[in-house]
């Protein structure tokens, strides 16, 4: 039997069974394409970081504590003068400025992610250049260095290197900077996520930026070190643990703590470098688990199928071993079919995969291209669990049959037990699935319902917020005279950053009962009316006045004064120079300046004079037609002042909702992955259904004849499966509850796994089961009895 026979009689077949034909293509097209989307997704993850050369001798370095990146520009010259084993150690930061501009002739373009560095960045990072050389762009003030789609945005297709582009930010306006390098863009597997490095001589120009920087408290900026060859990660570490302290203040030499962190081990567990991308190591498992049990699902349901098939084709091998059919030929039939319906799903599956392929960018915020995304790697994975699917399904299957008598084959069989608890122990794994998923997907949208819910401390409502400039600095009374003429605007206050991302963190002495000691951190400026603004209680003594930025006062929240030990606000003030000066003036209760995913934590706030660099709106606008026009006022009156400066305000509670972007990403991805498993799990509840149907047929005939009722039929027929989905409910129960209880250690506030929660999955899988179910036992009870007599 030649092979083009082969596949025109398992064609035949396929169309004569067009219904199981459908359902087990289309089960394997939505298995293949779902789990592939999240294997390659997994893959890229896990593989973020990994195009930079060298990445293994690469370290970020921390302070303090494991988690803690924050340094001064005095602590990474101390490594660089003390260990010669750091071959190069870079510093850098996000650059302050809220708003940046470049302009090339008469275009004028917003920077969106602008990163400061000193001359070594290039060198520790060896990102690929298109023109010039990164690694000497930075050595000097006024020195940029683009990546390739900005260098199109400004320049088109041409060579910028030596061109120069007028820089207007928000602290530092008309510098003419030169492009010196342009590299290539940086790829989606990059947790760095920049448009252009400046060098950080550029805002030396800037006088508290300098005063800032030189100060070893300032701890602002995020350290990065290559080790030469030779070194050793435990060498190193030791040597930072002894580094020398001379030219360090005594106040601070207790809290210097230096240690090395892998970088690449960043992206997802050092998630305190909020400047980079990060991923979620235990929520990237929970999503590689899940496409792999929707693969399983998939083939567990063309295993099925294929089964409910058995014994018409147990007679087609009969009659073509009765006719001389060879071994060969007939493990060529029984192939072939399985070879044409895996082809079909594989030829769908990426075509489905070009179509969602942007639905799936926008739901992983991801931009992969077709061609990017179908790697080697791809085509690899796809063609083994094809291959794997070929032998399980038509190879293995097909070398058995021949084995066969046709006597054998061409009588009908008995269902022996271990085929029969084989195929139902399927279906009780493909339920604890559906089930867990069911019950963790419902746990995970309690958990966002809690989190909302949860009381953050502070008003975030109605409010919106933008970036001041120097222009507005200048005219500052006369705006806010404008801003009280508009009656929307119900009240208005400033403060240093945005209230709830603040990157601000000091190390400070601090004077307690006649001792001195290093205290650490969250800082915050804020004008008198910040904390009334924002509804958050003084719990003690009094808030700011207008002398209180004169005299460097300070107010601490709740965590703070139990972290510092302070008793009474009396005995304990921040050391000064001025013994008047660094009182402590007051203590306002706990709130959540940080996602939930954190607790609380220490907290200063000082005074500023009348205004400071973000401000923010209260609005009282009924109609979304009232607050435009509000908006439209204030903008006038913004623009009148600082007309190079554009208002840009976002509003405070959705910033407040971006801290869980990740969060609500996870959740679509498991609630789709959910649906998609219990669809397949319907689709092998239809196919062991079918199965039940055929081997049962005669019994239904003999017990209507006896006159059993259709009601009475329904219940033999269904109550098995409702013992096996009880039986995979008790199995998904525990298995659900360890993964949802580890996922709910990211969060400081976390609601509990309840008892309904796994109830109700557990009910809600029953019943989509006998749904399923009962459609098909109803057609057979309903069957005239003597045509099931006739059943052969």
């Amino acid at each position: 039997m030649a092979l083009s026979k082969s596949l025109k009689l398992a064609f035949r077949n396929l169309k004569k069974n067009k219904v199981v034909s459908l359902l087990n293509i289309v089960g394997l097209t939505v298995g293949l394409t779902t789990s592939m989307l999240i294997f390659s997704f997994v893959m890229k993850e896990k593989s973020t970081d990994r195009f930079i050369s060298e990445i293994d001798n690469i370290y970020c370095v921390t302070n303090g504590d494991d988690s803690g990146v924050h340094l001064s520009q005095n602590m990474v010259n101390l490594i660089k003068e003390e260990i010669p084993e750091v071959d190069k150690i870079t510093y850098c930061s996000v650059d302050w400025s809220p708003q940046v501009f470049l302009k090339e002739g008469q275009q004028k373009f917003k920077l969106e992610r602008l990163l400061t560095a000193d001359s070594c960045f290039f060198r520790v990072f060896p990102f690929e250049a298109v023109w010039g050389d990164p690694v000497e762009g930075l050595n000097t003030s006024n020195k940029l260095v683009i990546t390739q789609s900005l260098s199109r945005k400004l320049f088109g297709d041409e060579n910028p290197v030596g061109k120069t582009v007028t820089y207007d930010a928000t602290y530092l306006q008309g510098e003419e900077l030169e492009v010196t390098a342009v590299i290539k863009d940086l790829p989606q597997e990059s947790s760095w996520n920049f448009e252009a490095v400046l060098s950080f001589q550029t805002n030396y120009k800037i006088g508290w930026y300098v005063s800032n920087m030189k100060h070893w408290g300032s701890q602002n900026y995020q350290g990065f070190a290559r080790l030469n060859n030779h070194a050793s990660y435990e060498g190193v570490l030791a040597k930072l643990k002894t580094i020398p302290l001379d030219k360090v203040p005594a106040d601070m030499k207790e809290d210097i703590k230096f240690g090395l962190f892998p970088f690449s081990d960043v992206y997802f567990d050092l998630h305190e470098l909020r400047f980079l991308r990060h991923g979620n190591r235990l929520t990237l498992a929970i999503i590689g688990i899940t496409g792999l049990l929707v693969l399983l699902l998939a083939c567990i349901n063309y295993v099925n199928m294929v089964t409910a098939q058995r014994e018409k084709w147990n007679k087609n091998i009969g009659i073509f071993k009765m006719m001389g059919s060879s071994f060969s030929k007939i493990v060529q039939l029984v192939t072939a079919e399985s070879l044409i319906q895996l082809g079909l799903a594989v030829g769908l599956s990426l075509l489905l995969t070009a179509v969602i392929l942007p639905v799936f960018n926008s739901l992983t915020s991801s931009s992969y291209s077709l061609a990017g995304f179908i790697s080697l790697k791809y085509i690899l994975m796809l063609l083994a669990v094809v291959a794997l699917m070929l032998v399980s399904t038509g190879l293995l299957p097909g070398v058995l049959l021949s084995r066969r008598v046709p006597s054998f084959l061409l009588r009908k069989q008995e269902e022996k037990r271990s085929r029969s608890f084989s195929r139902n122990g399927l279906l009780v794994f493909q339920f604890v699935v559906t089930i867990a998923l069911m019950t963790s997907i419902v746990t995970i949208r309690k958990q966002s319902q809690h989190l909302e819910d949860q009381d953050l401390g502070f008003d975030k409502e109605s409010i919106i917020y933008a970036n001041l400039n120097d222009a507005l600095y200048e005219h500052i009374e006369a705006f806010k005279s404008e801003l009280a003429q508009i009656p929307e605007v119900t009240d208005y206050t400033f403060s240093e950053s945005v209230l709830v991302d603040n990157a601000q963190n000091w190390g400070r002495r601090m004077e307690k009962d006649g001792e001195t000691s290093e205290v650490n951190f969250s800082k915050l400026s804020v004008v008198p009316n910040f904390f009334e603004f924002f509804g958050i209680e003084i719990l003690e003594g009094s808030g700011f006045n207008q002398n209180s930025n004169g005299k460097q006062e300070f107010i601490f929240n709740q965590t703070a004064k139990r972290a510092f030990q302070i008793e009474t606000i009396e005995t304990a003030k921040m050391a000064s120079s001025k013994p008047e000066h660094g009182r402590i003036v007051g203590i306002v209760s706990d709130f959540n300046f940080e996602s939930l995913h954190v607790p609380v934590r220490a907290a200063g706030y000082m005074c500023s004079q009348d205004c400071d660099e973000v401000l923010y709106l209260k609005m009282n606008a009924p109609t979304s037609a009232n607050f435009d026009q509000a908006i439209d006022r204030v903008k006038m009156a913004w623009n009148r002042f600082s007309p190079d400066f554009p208002m840009e305000y976002q509003f405070l509670d959705q910033k407040w909702e971006s801290l869980y972007q990740k969060d609500r990403q996870f959740q679509k991805i498991l609630s789709y992955t959910t649906i998609i498993s219990l669809l397949l799990s319907c689709l092998g509840l239809v196919g062991l259904t079918y199965f039940v149907m055929e081997q049962r047929t005669k019994e239904i005939g003999i017990r209507k004849v006896n006159g059993a009722k259709v009601s009475e039929i329904l219940s033999m027929l269904n109550k098995d499966f409702v013992k096996w989905v009880a039986i995979a409910f008790v199995l998904a129960c525990p298995i659900a509850y360890y993964a949802m209880n580890k996922w709910l250690e990211n969060f400081a506030y976390k609601t509990t796994l309840s008892w309904w929660v796994f109830a109700l999955a557990g009910l809600l899988a029953l019943g989509i089961a006998l749904l399923t179910v009962s459609f098909q036992s109803w057609k057979a009870a309903t069957r005239n009895p003597v045509e099931a007599l006739r059943y052969e």
